[in-house]
This record gives structure tokens, C-alpha cells and sequence, in this order.
């Protein structure tokens, strides 16, 4: 059973671990609660190195899990950021959504005059985001006004602004950082986009703030598909975005089998210029495409599960040394049907993260090796051998125009429609 990941040669995930998951592994005791045999709740943080389980250094943490001005005490706010690698989100999708927890000031659908006042004067909350990310995370992501929030039907409070608005806000947001980073925490500059052309637009404005790294998002990023998220690739690759000391590539909003392969295919291609540079993205395998998913599976929750000791039915780090006895720990109650605790949801997330990480490294293990045809979709090596032929091409606009088609049989940008 694997107890650690290749970080080095492929692309890496980042998982995401939510407050509820921070909080539980420092506030919850076992009492005389069943747990396996020989760990403790401590060994499901799977990002301290002296953990008995499994060891990923890498995680994902976003300040929108909280209510502004919290400062929270947990796991992630304690991890030690010499053997732990904390990726810090601005909240810029909360704040796009008009969500963020104690921040009332904007509602759906506003005019963008008053979204755009409303932001300007919001100084607490940008203080409060950036403090908290110098503090708690290695690498920060910087705090974005997202071009979805104009062109998605969404309930958005700056859904009356225009992309020039957008982009101007969040220039000023770059800006603010720019003068108060400490140094404390690497900072990635966040690339959006809808089409080709948002993306010049929005990076020509942004790429004068060249700090640890990038964050590829909106159809910049995944949304925008295979042919747009290269194209932004190569746009910043000509201006020099990957020089050293730029040395993080993160895709927001990743979590499919083939993604992770392309974006390793990405990796390896911009390390012959900067061979410390690393992309980060957030099943049996076999060459069918549907195979190259995670399923979904539910876990026995039964009272009469209670003090069993069956073996749970999925393989895992943990799920090895699990009994559903483990999971089920509450007695059936007429007001609360829930057999599982705290305890038990630690349990299948720690589960659920180490399968979603062997499945990647399984995806790139295959789709890299020297027998690629037996495991691999063909659609997903001609993709890999495209992009290869990409970053060669002189011409890489004409390129990705002509094999458009195979990189939208990939992934299509959700924006399409609207181009």
C-alpha cells in the first residue's frame, strides 16, 4: 500500500481540506471510541511528515471558510511551514458570489457603481485576507474580482460590471499587495480569462506583478478548456512568466484524471527553461475514457453497523485498517439518524483523499510510461504529443487553432457559447 506520492516528475494535486476537517484534528478525542488499532487521530494529517499512515506535504486552504476577521486555531493554521506546504485561497470565488461569511456590504445583482464603492471601501476584509495568508500559507493565491462574476448567470453583485472593471479592481488589488507583502508567503498572481482575447487583456495588465508564481483560472484556466488554458501557456511563456523564481504553475478548479496528465505534459515541457518549475492542479485505468474517473461509492452507515467488525469495503491507506465498526459509533436516535461523529467523517475524508491521489499518480504513471498505448485513451496521448508539438511550434496560435478540435474533444471551454 503506497505511503507516499511521486512529487517530483508529474504534476502535482493539491487537496483541498476544509475548516470542519482543520478543526476536528485538533478538537476532537477518542474517549472509548473505536479507531484502528495503533493510530492515533493525529496520524490523519497526512501532511505531517511524522504521521504513521501515509505523507503528502501539500495542501489546499481557503480563507473563505471563515468569517472575516476570524483567526482560527486548527491544524492547517499549525502546520509547520518547513516540512508543510500550505497553498492559501483569497476567497475571490466567495467574494465574487457576494458569500463571504461577515461581509454584508454587497447584494445580487447591484449596480456596478455600487459593487465597485462597496469593494473600494472594504478595507477590513482586504487586510483581514491578506494577514491571514502572510501568516498561515507558503504560497498565496492574490485576491482576484473574477470575469465570471460579469459573464455567468449567477447571482453575482458584480454581475452588472464590465470585464475593464473587473480587471481595474483587481489590478488595485494586486497593487495593495504588492506594497504590504512581507515575504513571509510566495505570491501567485491570478490569470483569468473568458476567451483568447480576455486573457491578453487581463495579462498584459497583470504580468508586471511577478512574484513566486501564477494561478490559472476562469478560461484561463480549466474552464477554458484545453486550447485556451495552452494559450495562456505559451502567452506568458513569451513574456517570460516562467523564469526562475517563478516556480509555481496552479490551475484552480482541477480534480479530473485528465487534467492531470495534461497539466504534467505542461510541467515537463516548461522545465527546459526552468527546471525547478512545478504545476500544481487541485479507478483501474484502462485505454477507455470512462474508465478514467473516480467513482463514487457510499459507505455502510447502519445502526446495526454499530460495533461491527467487518472490514470496510475500500482500499486505502486508512480503509485498510478500518471495520464499519469504526465508522458507526452513534446507537439509532428517532431525532438523529447519523451513525457517524466527527471521527468518522476524518476517517473517509483521509480515505478519500489518499484514493483521489493514488488515482492521479496511477493517471500519470500510465499515460508516461513506455507501454503509454496499453492504459492510456488515444485521445488523451494525442493530446500529450500536441501540446509537446505546441511549445515547439514557431507558430503556436495557428497550431492550437488547427488542433482545436482534438483539444476541445479533451475539454471544451464552458465560455463557447458566449465567444
Amino acid at each position: 500500500m503506497r505511503s507516499d506520492f511521486n512529487i517530483t516528475d508529474y504534476a502535482v494535486f493539491l487537496p483541498a481540506i476544509n475548516d470542519t476537517y482543520a478543526r476536528c484534528l485538533v478538537t476532537e478525542t477518542l474517549g472509548n471510541r473505536p479507531f484502528p488499532a495503533g493510530l492515533s487521530i493525529e496520524d490523519l494529517e497526512y501532511w505531517n511528515e511524522s504521521n504513521k499512515l501515509w505523507h503528502y506535504p501539500y495542501l489546499l486552504h481557503s480563507i473563505g471558510n471563515y468569517q472575516v476577521g476570524a483567526n482560527p486555531d486548527n491544524a492547517v493554521t499549525r502546520a509547520d511551514r518547513n516540512t508543510a506546504v500550505v497553498i492559501g485561497d483569497s476567497g475571490g470565488y466567495q467574494i465574487g458570489q457576494g458569500s463571504l461569511k461577515g461581509y454584508n456590504a454587497l447584494t445580487p445583482h447591484m449596480p456596478a457603481a455600487a459593487a465597485i464603492d462597496a469593494w473600494n471601501g472594504a478595507d477590513d476584509v482586504r487586510s483581514w485576507i491578506f494577514g491571514w495568508l502572510e501568516a498561515n500559507s507558503t504560497y498565496a493565491m492574490s485576491i482576484d474580482m473574477p470575469l465570471w462574476a460579469a459573464e455567468e448567470k449567477t447571482e453575482s453583485p458584480f454581475s452588472n460590471c464590465t470585464r475593464e472593471q473587473l480587471l481595474q479592481m483587481t489590478v488595485n488589488n494586486l497593487q495593495y499587495i504588492d506594497v504590504r507583502r512581507q515575504g513571509h508567503t510566495k505570491w501567485l498572481n491570478v490569470v483569468q480569462g473568458i476567451d483568447n482575447v480576455a486573457t491578453e487583456q487581463w495579462w498584459n495588465a497583470v504580468k508586471k506583478f511577478r512574484w513566486g508564481g501564477w494561478a490559472l483560472a476562469g478560461g484561463a484556466g480549466s474552464k477554458g478548456g484545453l486550447a485556451q488554458l495552452l494559450y495562456a501557456v505559451l502567452l506568458m511563456r513569451d513574456d517570460g512568466a516562467f523564469a526562475e523564481g517563478l516556480d509555481w504553475v496552479h490551475t484552480l478548479g482541477v480534480s479530473e484524471l485528465k487534467w492531470a496528465i495534461v497539466l504534467t505534459a505542461i510541467q515537463r515541457n516548461l522545465r527546459k527553461t526552468n527546471p525547478k518549475l512545478n504545476a500544481y492542479v487541485s479507478p483501474v485505468l484502462t485505454n477507455d475514457a470512462k474508465t478514467w474517473v473516480l467513482p463514487s461509492e457510499s459507505s455502510p452507515q447502519s445502526y446495526k453497523k454499530v460495533g461491527s467488525t467487518e472490514p470496510f469495503p475500500f482500499s486505502s491507506a486508512i480503509g485498510d485498517k478500518m471495520t464499519l465498526g469504526h465508522l458507526n459509533v452513534q446507537d439509532w436516535d428517532a431525532f438523529d439518524k447519523r451513525q457517524y461523529d466527527n471521527v468518522s467523517l476524518l476517517l473517509l475524508s483521509n480515505h478519500n483523499i489518499w484514493v483521489t491521489l493514488d488515482a492521479v499518480q496511477r493517471a500519470n504513471e500510465s499515460a508516461f510510461s513506455t507501454n503509454r498505448e496499453d492504459n492510456t485513451p488515444k485521445l488523451y496521448i494525442d493530446c500529450i504529443d500536441l501540446i509537446d508539438a505546441a511549445f515547439a511550434a514557431r507558430d503556436w496560435r495557428g497550431f492550437i487553432a488547427k488542433n482545436k478540435g482534438t483539444f476541445d474533444a479533451h475539454s471544451r471551454s464552458i465560455y463557447d457559447k458566449k465567444s
